[in-house]
């Protein structure tokens, strides 16, 4: 079965690609840290929220209860768009404004998000599984 038809797997797809190539941009960052005029980079989050409603106006995720929650109740373009960084806080005398300190929060917080994507990704597949008669369980 090819579950990149299925929009809520293809979302998480996305997003996973989206927090891989964020990790390898605030890798690129930390990596630069002493490199004279360098500027902070990050990648442009997409926009989820619309890719889920697209989905939904296609009649992918209709709300077939008075009691679910609707759709479109978490938060969060085009993936992999480099960006410059605003808002960084300091630039240091050669002209550099990465703060090792700021990357390393980017990159355990973007960690931790491609981490939950993967596990609910994973759980999903297992109950699949376990629907199609296929195990999947522990």
């Amino acid at each position: 079965m090819d579950f990149t038809n299925i929009p809520l797997f293809n979302a998480m797809q996305q997003k996973m690609k989206y927090h891989s190539a964020r990790q390898a941009e605030l890798a690129l960052n930390v990596s630069n840290v002493d490199t004279p005029n360098y500027r902070a980079r990050d990648i442009k989050a997409p926009d989820f929220a619309a890719m889920m409603a697209s989905n939904r106006s296609a009649g992918a995720m209709v709300r077939t209860n008075p009691m679910h929650m609707p759709p479109g109740m978490g938060k969060n373009g085009a993936l992999n768009k480099s960006i410059e960084r605003a808002n960084t806080y300091e630039i240091n005398p050669i002209g550099n404004n990465v703060v090792i300190e700021e990357e390393m929060m980017k990159v355990a917080e973007n960690q931790s998000e491609y981490q939950k994507v993967l596990g609910i990704y994973k759980k999903s597949l297992e109950m699949f599984k376990i629907a199609l008669g296929k195990g999947g369980g522990a």
